[in-house]
């Protein structure tokens, strides 16, 4: 009898064993399968991604050979007195050339090199386009000689030289002898220089104190004197620096009460002489 339930153990523990192999072969096969599985569905998503790709490249391929991704426009804005074929020639970008070939960083350090700018933005817009955005150096005042309008910053410097004024909103100076021009960001040699050095600091006072908007022209006269000329008509008028100075609280009064048609003469003594022009 007891060898007998030894049997019948060792039986069972058999049977046991191979339940358990049995279910371990199971239990790879499925990891096999589920393995291939992953496999495949890989294999089916790396052919979709390069058919996707492979059709993407064709595609391009033909519209390159149809010319749709050739420049076929560059728009500027921001520009007041540079006109936008100058800024377009100096970027180097040229309509009909591949986009993808346009040298941003090239057409960036061009136009800032040969244009007097605060700020520059050059963008590729897909599929054919090229958008420049500036801010051109704000002019303090316009130089008209010789039929030519001359943009200088407040430091002398060259930002433009043009046919006809384009910005109304700054100073023009009448009266110069001579204007020599070189490259932008240059200094403008202006003669007779210490006549025009005279308007260049009455201009920078006006500026200095929010007036500079409020002046039309600054006119260097025959007499040697300076015509300070208001947008309203007022025509102020000193003899040199030191006398703008003197009546500088006056002038800044009669800019403030806007007086309009007006001529004020501040180099007859210590009183101005007021009469309507």
């Amino acid at each position: 009898m007891k060898r007998s339930r030894r049997g019948n153990q060792n039986e069972r523990r058999k049977q046991s064993d191979m339940a358990r192999l049995a279910l371990r072969e199971q239990r790879r096969a499925q990891r096999r399968r589920n393995k291939q599985k992953r496999m495949l569905k890989a294999l089916i998503m790396i052919l979709i991604v390069l058919g996707i790709i492979g059709g993407l490249s064709f595609g391009a391929l033909k519209a390159s050979e149809i010319g749709l991704f050739n420049v076929a426009k560059i728009e500027v804005v921001g520009n007041e007195i540079i006109d936008a074929q100058s800024v377009i020639d100096a970027s180097g970008i040229k309509l009909g050339e591949s986009i993808f070939l346009v040298d941003m960083n090239r057409a960036n350090y061009q136009i800032n090199g040969l244009l007097s700018l605060d700020k520059l933005e050059i963008t590729k817009i897909m599929p054919n386009k090229i958008l420049i955005r500036m801010k051109e150096s704000t002019p303090i005042c316009a130089i008209d000689f010789n039929d030519k309008i001359t943009y200088i910053s407040r430091d002398g410097k060259l930002i433009d030289n043009g046919d006809y004024l384009r910005k109304t909103d700054i100073p023009i100076v009448f009266g110069c002898e001579s204007v020599t021009v070189s490259d932008i960001g240059k200094k403008v040699t202006v003669e007779p220089y210490w006549r025009f050095d005279t308007v260049m600091n009455i201009l920078k006072n006006l500026e200095d104190h929010g007036y500079l908007n409020k002046i039309s022209e600054v006119r260097m006269t025959d007499n040697n004197t300076y015509e300070i000329v208001t947008k309203n008509g007022t025509i102020l008028i000193v003899w040199d620096y030191n006398n703008f100075v003197e009546n500088v609280n006056y002038i800044q009064n009669t800019l403030d009460q806007n007086m309009s048609n007006m001529i004020i003469n501040l180099t007859a003594g210590t009183k101005a002489v007021i009469k309507p022009r």
